[in-house]
């Protein structure tokens, strides 16, 4: 019973040409559609369907009862004192009279956010814990040894592996497709919501493949964790598009941009129902996002333009860290110059969703506040990516030690071009220039948006900078260290930093209004700038810089030194041979 199914019936078909192309797509394929397992997947496809339908026909009015029935599908507004009922009224004949439409778009998007979720979420954790399994058995360095190049094996991963899960979509789109009609949406809607959901598949899944390819000692936990917690960010951001009055004026909004469920307001929105019939978010709603102070998301054909772009600019930089890690996993995850183009794009794009303004403020006082308000999520979000590159761009021991023994051999190059350009040297100039980029960007906005009372935002953000340079020497000091869990070591100690010092001024009762210099030293000091002078902020700064500079070149000097002694080793060796 365990045969394979047939792929194809004549050899020179076009999927038999694509199979032929990629080995790893052929290899994956075959191990998965088994008859058994199409068997479960048609069934399982078949009661999902079965049960969302009966839970909706549920939900009409009961043909056997003659008395007055209010429900959702209703076509009558019985107007009350406190609230208005939607209730059933009878034609001539008799029958009920029931809004279809809005029936046959509920079971639109309930097939929509169903499809969603377990693309997603299952596809992710299939490719995660199928890549972990490859891993540990070792048939991934094989692959690796092939002539493949890493982009045919990815994508022959990214299409192979979550076969089944495709098989299963493909199972439920007839009645998505014929839902979606009914209830009045465009041909052309549908498509592109599709395809858009195909992007997100894309950047998820390769976001996927580098999260199994990064190694943190935990390789047990990487499925579980990450495809729980992207099925938990989407169940968040999808519950806020489903309640219908989310405020989007605000930085965060931004994160709504990586759900495809929000495409879905463009498709209600063409269905032309009656306004107070769906409990989603509008496009009035919509109205409220804007990208420097531009609401570009209100227009159907931007806003799905926009989204997709998103998706399509995300997938090609996670694209491009997977073919530089596959067949060398000792490599950076990103190129130094390639950092600095990637905080050259990202700034500007987080800058753009900071200068948000909410139409209905009634004063200008309010709009600053809320931009403020803004600026301090913005720093999080720059310290968040700090610390993304501090593990991006941070070489192992090894890398290190090979680059302090062999760096005078390149003459050409002087040590400056190596901390700046080079990937094998230590990453803490290069995290300095990114984040000097990122300060370019920002520091205008500040002094000629905000008053002079705002002003200390600039402080806060300064010393969020500082504090991600003091995390990076720490970690790439930790990196060094000869224990094999020395990558474990230093996220539990950039983390200790992070955590520690709120916890401890919190159990304390020290507050940010109480005694803000020592916030000045957290994670978000741009909490406690406001509440201090510049006296203090000057010591901080100096103080961060202190510490920078002295761990700097306790590093330099255990780099000299382990480059010296290996290099004595080697040439004991050459001696000891020689004689």
């Amino acid at each position: 019973m365990k045969q394979n199914i047939r792929l194809f019936s004549t050899p020179n078909s076009l999927w038999s040409k694509l199979l032929d192309s990629n080995p790893q797509l052929f290899r994956e394929i075959q191990g998965k559609l088994k008859t058994r397992n199409m068997v479960m997947v048609a069934a399982i496809a078949a009661i999902v369907q079965f049960i969302t339908v009966i839970f909706l026909l549920g939900q009409l009015p009961d043909l056997k009862l003659a008395a007055t029935q209010c429900g959702r599908y209703g076509m009558t507004v019985i107007y009350q004192e406190y609230s208005n009922q939607v209730c059933y009224a009878q034609n001539e004949a008799g029958n009920w009279v029931i809004n279809w439409q809005l029936w046959w778009l509920d079971l639109f998007i309930i097939l929509s956010i169903i499809g969603i979720f377990a693309l997603l979420v299952i596809g992710t954790y299939l490719l995660i814990a199928d890549t972990v399994r490859e891993e540990e058995r070792g048939t991934l360095n094989f692959i690796r040894l092939t002539p493949q190049s890493a982009g045919s094996v990815l994508l022959g991963k990214i299409l192979g592996v979550p076969i089944l899960v495709y098989t299963a979509i493909a199972l439920l789109l007839p009645l998505h497709l014929v839902a979606g009609l009914q209830s009045h949406i465009p041909l052309t809607l549908i498509l592109a919501f599709d395809l858009t959901v195909l992007a997100s598949c894309a950047f998820f899944y390769c976001l996927a493949l580098l999260w199994s390819l990064l190694d943190f000692g935990v390789s047990g936990l990487k499925s579980w964790f990450a495809s729980g917690l992207l099925g938990f960010l989407l169940l968040f951001a999808t519950a806020i598009l489903v309640d219908g009055h989310a405020k989007l004026a605000h930085f965060l909004a931004w994160t709504l941009m990586f759900n495809p469920a929000i495409l879905l307001t463009y498709l209600i929105d063409a269905s032309h129902l009656r306004f107070g019939t769906i409990d989603f978010l509008s496009t009035d709603n919509l109205a409220e996002l804007s990208f420097y102070g531009q609401a570009l998301w209100t227009k159907t054909t931007i806003g799905i333009g926009l989204i997709f772009l998103n998706f399509s600019l995300w997938t090609y930089w996670c694209w491009a860290i997977l073919k530089r890690r596959f067949h060398n996993p000792e490599k950076t995850i990103l190129s130094k110059v390639n950092s600095y183009w990637l905080t050259a794009w990202f700034a500007p794009i987080a800058l753009g969703f900071t200068l948000q303004t909410e139409s209905n403020l009634a004063t200008i006082h309010d709009d600053t506040y809320l931009i403020s308000n803004n600026f301090i999520f913005l720093q999080v979000c720059l310290s968040l990516f700090g610390l993304g590159l501090i593990f991006a761009l941070s070489p192992h021991r090894q890398t290190l030690y090979d680059w302090a023994r062999y760096r005078h051999q390149n003459h050409g190059n002087s040590l400056w071009k190596e901390l700046v350009l080079g990937d094998n040297s230590p990453a803490t100039v290069a995290i300095a220039i990114n984040l000097a980029i990122a300060i370019i960007f920002i520091t205008p906005s500040i002094f000629l948006i905000l008053p002079p009372s705002y002003q200390y935002i600039f402080w806060g953000l300064i010393l969020s900078t500082t504090n991600i340079l003091l995390y990076a020497v720490i970690a790439q000091f930790l990196l060094t260290l000869k224990t094999r869990k020395r990558v474990i070591w230093s996220i539990v100690a950039v983390a200790s930093m992070i955590i520690l010092p709120p916890v401890c001024l919190g159990v304390a009762e020290l507050t940010i209004r109480t005694i803000p210099q020592v916030w000045l030293l957290s994670f978000v000091p741009i909490t406690a700038t406001e509440y201090v002078s510049f006296a203090a902020i000057a010591v901080a700064i100096l103080g961060q810089w202190l510490a920078i500079t002295v761990i700097s070149l306790q590093m330099t000097r255990k780099l000299k030194q382990a480059g010296a002694s290996e290099t004595k080793i080697l040439m004991n060796r050459v001696n000891t041979l020689s004689n």
